[in-house]
């Protein structure tokens, strides 16, 4: 076969088997997170380029390499979104929520979009459950929301999941720090990619997310950050801890993890997951207090995370999809038809079981047995056939595949038997 279009790199189309898996997934989640406090919020795809030019901060690999940004006709610049918490806050401020009492907590299973080499559990277009917490600078709040990531694994069974949690200070404290590490990665140039070196100047903290094990080695010679704290910052980060180790919340007090995005102050933190040797990052998060001031809002303390739907899904199960399964849905009554008059006749028929049951009527004028394996394949309970003696009688066979009794029944007790079958 000479297939004209192919899906774009980095994209994947999901099929039968693991659509099932994310949804069952997703139901979970939704259930844990609204007993915690949240409610959905869906954004657009698309936003002005300048949301995350803003928020992200230029120097990040996120707004330099991969974020898929497009002109408009009237010379809009617009860009498919990379991450969703700047587009929360968008939408905080512009209906108005900031009037909202009390703490904010919205979630999101959603897209993002990001120019990123293609590999194992990363895509281009991916897809992430996060929330947002906007409006408490509560440490209690930060060990709540790193409660509610941990509950989102614990409730799909993911396995050796780990928090590692950090501060990286407040404005108060931290430029301190990045002076002194200013100086010591200029120090270290030759060491540093010529492509990298630009961040020193606009904000060394993200050469610690640097894809690079030259710099990862260098970064950890240096002091961590957690000695540089002001001690606002070190009584906060000490009730994080001392509230994740009451809730028993299994975690690593991590100096050395940092996150560069702009937009993080004070708690960072990633959940990790190991799998025999390998260990890899399935979420992260942080607080970021001045961000809805930056994006035109009143000073908003803010706090929240992103999990990787991929990587976590790798993660619960290492096995292929089967591409043996049938690509369709399953039914519970699949009617095999004889011809187009009983195609017409046995939709009439049936369509009182559509309220029971899930019911697939075989129109392709296929052979009764090419139908019948369509029916196994289906995962059918009941096959009701439908010929020409069926329309002029009005009687129906009718299978059961459980234990393969075979029977004639009449149309108007078709309900009841197929009802029969179902609760049995």
């Amino acid at each position: 076969m000479n297939l004209r279009y192919r899906r774009l790199k980095g994209t994947r189309d999901i099929l039968l088997g693991e659509v099932e898996k994310l949804r069952w997934c997703e139901e979970r989640w939704c259930e844990v997170l609204s007993r915690y406090g949240y409610g959905e919020i869906r954004t657009p795809v698309i936003e002005p380029t300048d949301l995350f030019l803003r928020s992200v901060g230029k120097g990040t690999d996120i707004v330099d390499k991969e974020m898929y940004t497009f002109e408009t006709k009237g010379g809009e610049s617009l860009t498919l979104r990379p991450e969703m918490t700047a587009s929360v806050v968008r939408a905080y401020l512009e209906n108005g929520l900031t009037r909202q009492p009390g703490t904010m907590k919205f979630y999101y299973i959603a897209p993002m979009f990001r120019h990123d080499r293609p590999q194992a559990g990363r895509y281009r277009q991916f897809h992430q459950v996060g929330v947002e917490a906007l409006g408490s600078d509560s440490p209690v709040l930060d060990a709540e929301v790193i409660q509610t990531a941990m509950a989102l694994f614990e409730a799909v069974g993911a396995k050796g999941v780990m928090v590692q949690v950090n501060s990286i200070g407040c404005p108060e404290c931290r430029p301190a720090f990045l002076e002194d590490l200013k100086v010591f990665l200029k120090d270290n140039l030759d060491v540093i990619p010529e492509s990298m070196q630009g961040r020193i100047d606009i904000n060394p903290l993200r050469l610690y997310d640097a894809k690079d094990d030259g710099v990862n080695q260098l970064l950890a010679t240096f002091k961590p950050i957690t000695e540089s704290l002001c001690q606002g910052c070190r009584d906060h980060h000490e009730v994080v801890l001392r509230t994740l180790e009451s809730l028993g919340v299994p975690f690593v007090n991590d100096p050395a993890l940092v996150r560069g995005l702009d937009y993080y102050c004070r708690t960072t933190f990633e959940i990790t997951a190991r799998s025999g040797r390998k260990q890899s990052s399935l979420a992260g998060g942080g607080r970021y207090d001045y961000l809805v001031e930056q994006c035109g809002g009143p000073a908003t303390a803010a706090i929240g995370f992103s999990i990787g739907v991929e990587r976590t899904l790798l993660h619960l199960d290492d096995k292929p999809f089967d591409a043996q399964r049938s690509p369709q849905s399953p039914v519970d009554v699949y009617v095999a038809c004889a011809d187009a008059a009983a195609q017409e006749y046995a939709l009439v028929q049936t369509d009182a079981l559509r309220a029971m049951c899930r019911v697939e009527i075989d129109t392709t004028g296929r052979s009764m047995k090419a139908q019948a394996k369509s029916a196994n394949l289906r995962q059918a309970k009941i096959m009701l056939v439908v010929g020409e003696q069926e329309m002029q009688t009005g009687v129906i066979q009718f299978k059961n595949f459980a234990n393969g009794e075979q029977k004639q029944v009449a149309g108007e007790s078709l309900p009841a038997a197929v009802q029969e079958v179902m609760e049995g």
